[in-house]
């Protein structure tokens, strides 16, 4: 699997690049902005954009999202039908999400917004602003903190515990890590 990384000036939001190396498709995970350094990434690698996945759709997560479709023939995948009046498909849990030979699974997981999503695919995890090194997203309630957590629980802790977690903003950690260190957790 090819994996790249973009820290934005958005809120230091992470874009992250996912692509199958024999058929070079790609799908961002989440566009704060449009990149010029993620579209140099995609055009030296040879990279085909073909799907772009949507954690939640707050700004910071979404303000690049027209511009790239502007440039790139691309599906868009999110928690809801419409980012920002853009059309998507709604994904759920377990649902497949197909990037040349690689298989992503989603995973439900709300609290920070009801319908937030994360993707899996072998040995990473990208888990939008639901779980962050050290951290959890803020929520609106008690009782979204605690759905939160519950989810994180049972859809990114039964990862193996060398599972990488790429979050919507900040460093990435493992499974082993947040499972035992995060605060939130312990």
């Amino acid at each position: 699997m090819i994996l790249a990384h973009f820290l934005t000036e958005v809120n230091e939001a992470n874009i992250y690049v996912v692509a199958c190396p024999e058929s070079h498709i790609a799908l961002l995970i989440d566009v704060a902005c449009f990149d010029r350094r993620m579209e140099t990434f995609l055009e030296t690698n040879h990279l085909t954009l073909e799907g772009v996945f949507i954690t939640h759709d707050h700004y910071d997560h979404t303000g690049g999202l027209r511009d790239v479709l502007g440039s790139h023939d691309a599906k868009v995948y999110a928690g809801k039908d419409s980012i920002d009046g853009i059309s998507a498909q709604v994904v759920r849990q377990d649902d497949k999400i197909i990037v040349g030979h690689l298989e992503g699974r989603v995973v439900e997981l709300p609290g920070h917004i009801p319908y937030s999503v994360g993707l899996v695919f072998p040995g990473v995890v990208f888990t939008g602003d639901a779980l962050f090194a050290g951290s959890i997203g803020g929520t609106s309630s008690e009782r979204d903190r605690v759905v939160e957590i519950e989810y994180i629980q049972k859809h990114v802790f039964t990862l193996a515990d060398t599972c990488r977690i790429y979050p919507g903003h900040g460093p990435a950690s493992t499974v082993f890590i947040e499972k035992n260190y995060n605060p939130f957790f312990i």
